[in-house]
């Protein structure tokens, strides 16, 4: 199939929504995007990979209060629920620490 056989395929959007939308809206045919995005939309979503997210910050902040806070946000069952319920994202590991120097 050439690109050009491809309904958008020459648009650059830069928000996962905003493929969906030009998707939905028939500007483009497909389009890479999240799950979350395609269910939000109402949208197939045929998956082609896997990403791990992480978050990054300096130490002064992950001492601070406010950065004990937010891991314990994103540490509960809560936040956990939330972010799943979106679709497409496992968030087991939310709130491990990988690396710290």
């Amino acid at each position: 199939m050439e690109p050009q056989a491809v309904r958008g395929y020459e648009r650059e959007e830069f928000t996962h929504m905003a493929v969906g939308v030009a998707v939905v809206s028939g500007l483009a045919d497909v389009g890479l995007g999240v799950r979350s995005a395609a269910n939000a939309l109402g949208l197939d979503f045929i998956p082609v990979g896997k990403e791990q997210y992480d978050l990054l910050f300096l130490r002064s902040f992950f001492e601070s209060e406010k950065g004990e806070k937010l891991l314990e946000v994103i540490r509960s069952a809560g936040f956990r629920q939330a972010v799943e319920a979106l679709g497409g994202y496992d968030a087991r590991s939310s709130g491990e620490i990988l690396y710290q120097q």
